[in-house]
């Protein structure tokens, strides 16, 4: 699909926008300071909980659900902003063996969020100790997942309810948030030199473009597609205010996705289709730059989504990181971004004991009334990361 989306005020982010590195330093030491003590607290087990309540990850129990990669990617990020090996225990000593046995047991592996899990989970611990265990694991869950959530005949990574019914059939649909799984078959196919991993990643992305991304920049959260033909039905939304709406979080996983599939594939379709998806979502920012849940709101009382920043920040650094000086919105990426972060540690950063989480006004999902102005580890993830990327430009990502 040919888009022509405009940035409706190019001049917001012309201005080169610096965060002052004492400031960067201040706020990356204080969050890993809290989940230090959070964890020598209530100790170093998974929220059961995708969002807290009440400001609290409680109850703990074991790696199930698709935010444990997540909680456990926070170890790794502050491990690399800090240099202090207590979290490197956690998510090596600690965490790992539960990914072994989260697979070997194969618990909630038929789901189209396995990427979450076990990028953050098991690749960021390869990535940066070379832990074997942690590869082999990983490949191990990939060659799983592979075969029992990715759709050869529609070229996407599945995501289905079983028993839901929408438009009269069963669903049988992919989402935005998949952007962020199909990293794992980019990761896998690099590892392994399997180029069908790295085909279907491609492929998946491929999809999302051009299905669930409008013609004007904005998405869809879902797209159905027919169960037996494969054939495209409709767009659809869960989390966002409508059908017809765009979901900040779920946008989020665009921003953020497609510069990781250009990083490894360099199709120049997944950069044009940022520029797009960055620049509506830039158009749809309010003036304090903590975007609502979902972006048909720019303004008024309608809960914010923290998490659809940090998120994004990452996005627009990681697409900044691919392209060369002489390309204008560089720039205007990587002011925004230092425009949204310094935003979030102003105004979302909550290092008191008052909550678990780093940062707050994470809305998970509005409709279902889950999880209004609470954190979440995805929250906390991602601002981690947004924190060293800033910090250290130098780092290689963990997706």
């Amino acid at each position: 699909m040919k888009r022509n989306v405009k940035l409706i005020s190019p001049e917001r982010f012309s201005a080169p926008y610096h965060i002052d590195k004492q400031k960067l330093t201040n706020a990356a030491k204080a969050a890993c300071d809290k989940l230090r003590a959070r964890v020598e607290r209530d100790g170093p087990m998974f929220p059961v909980s995708t969002c807290s309540k009440n400001f609290r990850y409680q109850p703990l129990g074991d790696n199930a659900n698709w935010v444990s990669g997540m909680y456990t990617g926070c170890f790794w990020l502050a491990y690399e902003l800090s240099g202090d090996d207590f979290f490197k225990n956690v998510a090596e000593e600690v965490h790992l063996p539960t990914y072994v046995h989260r697979y070997e047991n194969k618990i909630e592996l038929d789901d189209h969020d396995v990427g979450f899990v076990y990028m953050p989970g098991c690749v960021a611990a390869y990535k940066t100790t070379g832990n074997p265990l942690a590869k082999k694991t990983a490949l191990d869950t990939f060659d799983y997942y592979f075969n029992t959530s990715y759709s050869k005949e529609g070229k996407f990574i599945i995501r289905q309810h079983t028993g839901y019914r929408r438009g009269g059939e069963y669903a049988y649909r992919t989402m935005m948030d998949s952007m962020m799984n199909a990293t794992f078959f980019f990761w896998a196919g690099e590892t392994t030199g399997n180029a069908e991993y790295t085909k279907a990643g491609e492929d998946h992305a491929l999809t999302t473009e051009k299905y669930l991304i409008r013609e004007d920049g904005s998405s869809f959260h879902h797209y159905q597609f027919d169960l037996k033909t494969h054939e495209p039905r409709f767009g659809l939304t869960f989390q966002g205010h409508a059908d017809d709406s765009c979901w900040s979080r779920g946008h989020a996983w665009g921003v953020y996705g497609f510069p990781i599939a250009y990083s490894y594939t360099k199709n120049t379709i997944f950069k044009e289709v940022h520029r797009s998806i960055t620049y509506f979502m830039l158009n749809h920012l309010p003036e304090d730059m903590i975007p609502y849940w979902d972006y048909d709101f720019t303004d008024g009382d309608e809960p914010r989504d923290s998490s659809a920043s940090a998120i994004s920040v990452c996005g627009l650094l990681e697409m900044a990181k691919q392209m060369d000086d002489s390309e204008p919105d560089k720039k205007i990426f990587e002011n925004a971004a230092a425009m949204m972060l310094d935003a979030l540690i102003d105004k979302c950063a909550d290092l008191t004991d008052a909550t678990d989480g780093l940062i707050k006004f994470v809305t998970h999902a509005r409709p279902q009334k889950q999880g209004l102005n609470e954190c979440a580890p995805y929250g906390d993830y991602f601002y981690l990361e947004a924190l060293l990327r800033f910090l250290k430009p130098e780092w290689k990502k963990h997706w």
